[in-house]
C-alpha cells in the first residue's frame, strides 16, 4: 500500500515564495517521482509542510538510507531545517484535499483505551459529520503507520475555504454528544491550517 509522508520543515532565512525555494523542491519531487505538494503554515509563516507519496514504508525509509538523500535533499540544507515527519497510509494524492484554498493538518494522539474505540460507529458518525462540513472537498485519514513505540497516532487532512471557517466548524462540533464522545480518547491535538505554495488552489 502506498504511504502518504507529511513533513514540516522551518524555513531558514527565505521566504516561502522564494523562486529559488520552489525551484529546490520541485528539483527534488521531480527526482524522486512522489508528486509531493507543497504548503505554507498560515499560523507559522516560518512553517511548510511537504505531502508526498511514496510505493511504501520501505521504500521512504531504504531512501533515506542511501547516498541519494544526500545528493537529491543535500541542496535545501540551506534554506530548511526538519522538524517531523509522519506516514499513512493512502492510495493516491488524488485522495487529499489539493483543490481547497486552505487544508488542515491534523496529528491526534490517541489514548491506549481508544484505539479500539476509534474503530467503532461512534468515530464513523463523526466522520461523517466532517465529511459532510466540508464539502465539497475530501477528507483523507487514517493511523499513522510509523508511531513511536507504545503510542497511538492518526492523521486527518481536510479541505476549507479558510481557517476561520475551520474554527467556525470545530466551535459547533463541540456542541454535539458525538463529538464529545471521540475527543475523550485524544491524548493530544495537534492542528496547522496551510495554503499551497504553488497556488494550485482556487
Amino acid at each position: 500500500m502506498p504511504v502518504l509522508e507529511v513533513t514540516q520543515l522551518r524555513l531558514k532565512g527565505v521566504s516561502a515564495m522564494d523562486p529559488a525555494l520552489l525551484k529546490t523542491l520541485s528539483s527534488a519531487r521531480e527526482a524522486l517521482k512522489t508528486n509531493s505538494q507543497f504548503y505554507h503554515c498560515i499560523e507559522n509563516p516560518s512553517l511548510i509542510y511537504i505531502l508526498g507519496l511514496w510505493p511504501s514504508l520501505n521504500a521512504h525509509t531504504e531512501f533515506l538510507a542511501s547516498p541519494r538523500k544526500e545528493e537529491i535533499l543535500g541542496p535545501q540544507e540551506d534554506q530548511l531545517e526538519f522538524q517531523w515527519a509522519v506516514h499513512m497510509e493512502l492510495d493516491a494524492m488524488s485522495s487529499l484535499p489539493l483543490d481547497a484554498p486552505v487544508m488542515a493538518i491534523t496529528r491526534l494522539l490517541i489514548k491506549e483505551n481508544g484505539v479500539d474505540a476509534l474503530s467503532q460507529e461512534v468515530h464513523a458518525n463523526h466522520r461523517k459529520a466532517i465529511i459532510e462540513g466540508t464539502r465539497p472537498y475530501k477528507v483523507a485519514d487514517g493511523w499513522r503507520c510509523d508511531p513511536a513505540p507504545g503510542k497511538h497516532e492518526a492523521l486527518m487532512l481536510t479541505g476549507w475555504p479558510n481557517a476561520e471557517a475551520h474554527a467556525a466548524f470545530t466551535a459547533k462540533a463541540k456542541e454535539d454528544a458525538e463529538y464529545a464522545g471521540v475527543r475523550k480518547y485524544y491524548e493530544g491535538m495537534e492542528v496547522s491550517h496551510a495554503r499551497n505554495m504553488e497556488g494550485t488552489g482556487p
